[in-house]
């Protein structure tokens, strides 16, 4: 169908008002435009702006209704669903969830998005299909940009944006970037996972790092409990606090200084005997 705009607002004149409602556009471009789509009582003459998009049949479909997002501007939009080989289907506030396609999500599905999470997506439109895409990490700034500065040692909402080789990439729902090293997580993240994170570092306005750890003290009681329950499932673990530190992070995923604090608390309270080459555990609960 000629001259007509999907994923975008469009002009037509109402040449029908029924069951249904038929639309027309230069004299040849006639669509339909379900009641349930219209927002107002419409009248046969009637000039209105819909939005115009792919529906489940591929079929063009009309609405009177505002998505979240269009070709156009990106928002944020919450995961609905999942599908092995297709990707994640999210609520852009219209009839029909969108596809964000497993190519634009992480290699690893278990780092693809949970029911819930938040994408910061836009619409793409290709030949008869319409999917969902994220923004890339570069183009945010043509999208959301924050108003305010963030401030060192408060923390703030934030979902998981990316996944990168030295940490995780976060947003704020107002755009503000912020940067985790994995030594500053205690567990994997999903990507729009909403996160508590607590800023250590301001570079700019708009770019800072962060932490997803909690206060040393009570960090402290997490690292003993979590060393604790690898020790009841083994009996015993070939780490002791002159291990290596990669070996200790790939293991339980913090620092070789923070496993050693936690080590020394669970030796005070005589829960673990301390050898040359490795830890065991003794018979007394935490």
């Amino acid at each position: 169908m000629p001259d007509i705009k999907i994923g975008q607002y469009d002009l037509f004149q109402v040449i029908k008002v029924d069951v249904a409602h038929y639309l027309i556009k230069n004299k040849h471009a006639t669509l339909e435009l379900k009641k349930e789509e219209a927002t107002k009582e419409l009248t046969v003459g009637e000039s209105i702006d819909v939005f115009l998009y792919i529906d489940h049949s591929k079929g063009i479909a009309a609405t009177m209704k505002t998505p979240k997002i269009d070709i156009f501007n990106a928002d944020w939009v919450e995961v609905v669903e999942k599908k092995e080989g297709l990707g994640a289907f999210v609520d852009i506030g219209l009839n029909k969830d969108m596809l964000v396609s497993k190519d634009d999500l992480p290699h690893l599905k278990k780092a693809w998005p949970a029911i819930g999470g938040k994408l910061f997506c836009y619409l793409k439109v290709s030949r008869n299909q319409m999917v969902a895409r994220p923004v890339s990490r570069f183009r945010m700034r043509e999208f959301i940009k924050p108003e305010e500065p963030l401030t060192v040692g408060e923390n703030y909402d934030a979902f998981v944006f990316s996944l990168a080789d030295e940490g995780v990439v976060l947003f704020t729902p107002m755009g503000h970037e912020v940067f985790v090293y994995y030594k500053h997580l205690r567990k994997d993240y999903q990507l729009g996972a909403s996160v508590d994170v607590k800023i250590t570092v301001e570079k700019d306005p708009l770019h800072y790092n962060g932490t997803l750890i909690e206060q040393k003290e009570l960090m402290l009681e997490e690292d003993a409990q979590r060393i604790y329950d690898y020790l009841k499932s083994q009996g015993s673990m070939p780490f002791t606090d002159k291990s290596d530190p990669t070996a200790i992070f790939n293991t339980f995923h913090m620092s070789k200084s923070a496993f050693k604090r936690a080590l020394g608390r669970l030796y005070k309270e005589e829960l673990v005997t301390l050898e040359e080459d490795r830890t065991v555990l003794k018979e007394k609960p935490l």
